[in-house]
């Protein structure tokens, strides 16, 4: 099958539809799920495109090397400039470094300034050329750097060969808080970069829309707490035989949480996520030991992620499909290694 980068697919083994990200090899791809905000490997072969965006016509732009494979991704064009956060492990965004890169979303070359505000000084931290419809990198920050910063502001302008309109010169100013580069939602797959990126347009009226819905911090943590201090059931964790020494996890939401009111789907699996990474941290020492994950069948998303993260994350440890008998299809066994 001939699935391309910026397919739209949908799995035949699951209830999960998602857009084409990148190539593994020729028999795998990467496919990003919006709904819940995670990349997952899918081989072709699960895979049926239900839409395709690739168009035939090769581009006659020069970009920079980090956004070649990702060309096919489609994306309208702003005509304006970008800051791009890139982040260097999307699955853990707190404890992520960020790649800092201003993209040029023009057809003319621009000649820009880079300066951080700290609330006291200004400090110039890059200049340069940047080609049209490529990315320059300014620099990598940790979140903890970046909350130091609070504006960024960055100055250019364009020139372009023979005949053509003055453009407006840019002088704008940004704040990005940690709170917003958290937000998996916020990021999406873009031409420029392998890795989905947090951008933000630099043109007047599209700072002056971001600013109104920017998110205080203060309120982002709040809102955490109140999450993670809803009453809970207890996780069932029974040994049913001394020679199994099987520890059962139910992770069906409604065994977790007495409501879900007020939770999106993104919110539910991150919960979810949340008991079975600390489940695995709290027996990760216990060799032998055998843990069944009860996700259910459902539309597979969770089932996806398990899968995923054991793949990447617990690669030392033995997972397996459990007791069909017992769990049918919606189970799957980790053994501690």
């Amino acid at each position: 099958m001939n699935i391309r980068i910026g397919d739209i697919v949908r799995f035949i083994s699951e209830k999960l539809e998602g857009k084409v990200t990148g190539i593994i090899d020729n028999k795998t791809v990467n496919v990003f799920c919006d709904e819940y905000g995670f990349e997952i490997p899918a081989a072709m072969s699960d895979l049926v495109v239900i839409r395709s965006d690739f168009k035939t016509e090769t581009s006659t732009t020069a970009s920079s090397n980090t956004a070649s494979t990702q060309k096919n991704v489609s994306m309208q064009t702003a005509d304006t400039l970008y800051l791009a956060f890139v982040p260097s492990n999307f699955n853990n965004l707190p404890d992520s470094h960020f790649e800092l890169h201003l993209v040029n979303d023009t057809r003319e070359i621009c000649l820009y300034s880079v300066t951080f505000f700290d609330g006291e000084r200004y400090t110039g931290i890059s200049a340069g050329n940047c080609n049209p419809d490529s990315a320059s990198l300014i620099g990598n920050y940790s979140l903890k750097e970046i909350d130091k910063i609070k504006s960024i502001h960055v100055q250019a302008i364009f020139y372009q060969k023979g005949n053509r309109t003055l453009r407006p010169t840019i002088d704008s100013k940004v704040k990005v808080t940690p709170a917003s580069l958290c937000k998996s939602g916020a990021y999406h797959h873009t031409r420029w970069f392998q890795a989905i990126s947090f951008t933000r347009a630099l043109d007047k009226e599209n700072i002056e829309k971001e600013e109104e819905i920017e998110i205080n911090p203060q309120q982002l943590l709040q809102a955490k707490k109140e999450k993670h201090d809803q009453p809970r059931k207890e996780e069932r964790a029974t040994s049913q035989t001394v020679n199994n020494n099987i520890l059962e996890v139910d992770l069906h939401i409604n065994s977790l949480l007495e409501t879900t009111a007020g939770m999106e789907n993104k919110d539910m699996l991150e919960y979810q996520l949340d008991v079975f990474h600390k489940t695995l941290e709290k027996y990760k020492l216990r060799r032998g030991q055998k843990i069944v994950f009860i996700h259910g069948k459902g539309d597979g998303v969770l089932r996806q992620r398990i899968l995923w993260e054991l793949q990447t994350k617990y690669k030392r440890f033995q997972h397996q499909d459990a007791s069909f008998k017992q769990y049918g299809y919606g189970a799957t066994m980790v053994i501690i290694k």
